[in-house]
């Protein structure tokens, strides 16, 4: 059930990305809604669940945008590998690590999607695509992560045992 809820949530943000946040350009780009919540469930529900969502994520967000299909789920690819790196971090917030994987899952998506669409013959200017496509939506990212991170975080399941340990550094967020 929890897949057909996270598989419905991520249609309704691609839908939203593709109807609406053109719209809004902070920056000069829009904010990527579906791959800031794929990250966030990475990082929130754990690999093992980001393995199964994130593809699936990917998948929905190529079917409304024009790039070529397949696009998304490789440049989503790198967000469970960063999801995991930053679940092992020392504090006991996930919130300033989740900012951290939406930030690093940005430079990757930009790089891989670039990287696609260079392969499939389109023109790239590459020091126009990288300082002003790929840095601002890793700014602007960052920046809309909080909205969507506090509705997931209340219905993510609580930390195990091994991430609550002493040894951890408190947070006050």
């Amino acid at each position: 059930m929890k897949y057909f809820v996270a598989g419905v949530i991520a249609w309704l943000l691609a839908i939203l990305d593709v109807a609406a946040m053109p719209y809004v350009q902070p920056l000069g780009v829009s904010p990527d809604l579906v791959l800031i919540f794929a990250v966030i469930w990475a990082v929130t529900r754990g690999e093992d669940e980001g393995l199964v969502i994130v593809p699936l994520i990917g998948l929905i967000q190529d079917l409304t945008t024009s790039d070529p299909i397949g696009t998304s789920v490789l440049g989503l690819a790198p967000a469970v590998p960063i999801a995991l790196a930053v679940r092992m971090r020392a504090l006991e917030s996930q919130f300033l690590p989740t900012i951290a994987a939406v930030m690093a899952t940005s430079a990757c998506y930009g790089v891989i999607s670039t990287s696609v669409l260079w392969a499939t013959g389109q023109e790239i200017a590459v020091f126009h695509t990288l300082f002003r496509v790929i840095v601002p939506s890793i700014i602007i990212n960052a920046l809309f992560t909080p909205i969507i991170y506090m509705p997931m975080s209340w219905f993510a399941p609580r930390q195990t045992a091994w991430l609550r340990s002493s040894a951890r550094l408190p947070s006050t967020l």
